[in-house]
């Protein structure tokens, strides 16, 4: 066949009188994609982890591994019935290209990372627990329908929206949506999630009805958004214990007493955000020092540098066990003991001093700002 008819952008070549197509995902981007159907022979060097097929009795090469071989068409795939796992990353498949896979009765994971998918939404694999489609060209997770699914990888695609047939995943476990075009957490969510990685976005709100019942999860990362505020949360998230926040917009400890009500958090990571004592940089840990190459403390000082929101977070929250890189011992317990009521007025202050600022700037004249102005 000649040049492949998939749904990447055309463009002419120097003499030819068709277009053709060029990835947006391979290597080099002005690389022409041709027809390229896997082989049986080539299938059949693929196979690889020796095993027990599906009946228990006999075994089987369980695995195909065809990877950066620029392929359009694993449909001889079908051939190979007791294949449990494929990986075809680094491909130039297409999800009609993917769709043919279905077919497999017992595929139990599909690796198709770095390939030419625009949807996530197959037919139906009754037996897949594993769907890993990072760095493809997905915009929505609507209509997945896979019922035993358990971990479900989407990172680096174009998603804007979460916005999940629930019923239709009600076994999955893990979601990854890292490094895509997410501005909030909306939509419907699984409830059944344990894990959920949503690192890279642009995310600035929680807004998802479904998130503040999500009493199976266990870790959350949000790193490397745009939470100002830390809405959202709620008491039937009893198994959370791991909240990664670091590298985002959060310039105020009262926000943290919107955790309060996880009863079973040990775990928080805030470096990064532009918190009172932090200067919007990483505080040193225990153990480094500020001068280039050395570990210890400082010259002069007594000990290892004190992460600056260690105190106040663990006034909040005591129940902490690891705040950024410190594990939690009872040294810090007792000096945040201390130290509470001094923490808690200077909150307070803080509280009562933005509260002013707002009161101030609602209800001041324009011409007020202007006299100050001028009189600075």
């Amino acid at each position: 066949m000649g040049e492949y008819a998939g749904e990447a952008a055309t463009t002419a070549v120097p003499g030819e009188g068709a277009p053709v197509f060029v990835s947006t995902t391979a290597p080099s981007l002005s690389e022409v994609i041709k027809y390229k159907k896997l082989s049986f022979e080539e299938a059949s060097r693929c196979l690889n982890m020796l095993g027990k097929d599906e009946t228990g009795s006999r075994y089987a090469y369980l695995m195909i591994t065809a990877t950066d071989q620029k392929l359009t068409d694993v449909s001889i795939i079908l051939s190979f019935k007791h294949v449990f796992f494929l990986d075809l990353s680094g491909n130039y498949l297409t999800t009609e290209a993917l769709q043919v896979l279905v077919a497999m009765p017992f595929l139990i994971l599909l690796k198709a990372e770095r390939n030419r998918v625009d949807s996530a939404s197959l037919d139906t694999m009754h037996y897949l627990q594993v769907l890993d489609l990072n760095q493809n060209q997905i915009k929505n997770v609507e209509n997945i329908n896979q019922p035993l699914l358990d971990v479900l990888e989407l990172n680096f695609n174009d998603i804007y929206i979460t916005r999940f047939e629930t019923a239709n995943l009600e076994k999955l476990k893990q979601l990854e949506l890292r490094s895509n075009l997410l501005f909030e957490i909306s939509g419907t969510l699984p409830l059944s999630i344990e894990k959920m990685y949503l690192a890279g976005n642009k995310i600035s709100v929680i807004t998802s009805p479904d998130f503040a019942k999500m009493a199976h999860l266990e870790v959350l990362h949000l790193r490397d958004n745009n939470l100002q505020q830390l809405d959202g949360f709620s008491e039937a998230m009893v198994k959370l214990k791991y909240l990664n926040l670091r590298n985002n917009k959060i310039g105020n400890f009262k926000e943290f007493k919107k955790l309060q009500c996880l009863p079973n958090l040990e775990t928080l990571i805030v470096l990064g955000n532009p918190l009172p004592g932090t200067l919007n940089e990483e505080a040193p840990q225990p153990g480094e020092g500020a001068i280039p190459g050395e570990g210890g403390p400082l010259p002069g000082e007594g000990g290892p540098i004190r992460d600056p929101v260690l105190i106040p977070l663990l006034v909040i929250l005591p129940k902490l066990k690891r705040i950024n890189k410190t594990v939690i011992t009872m040294q810090i317990k007792v000096e945040a003991e201390d130290m509470e009521n001094d923490v808690l007025e200077a909150l307070l202050a803080d509280e009562n001093t933005i509260q002013e600022t707002d009161r101030t700037t609602t209800s001041a004249p324009t011409s007020d700002y202007k006299e100050e102005s001028d009189a600075n």
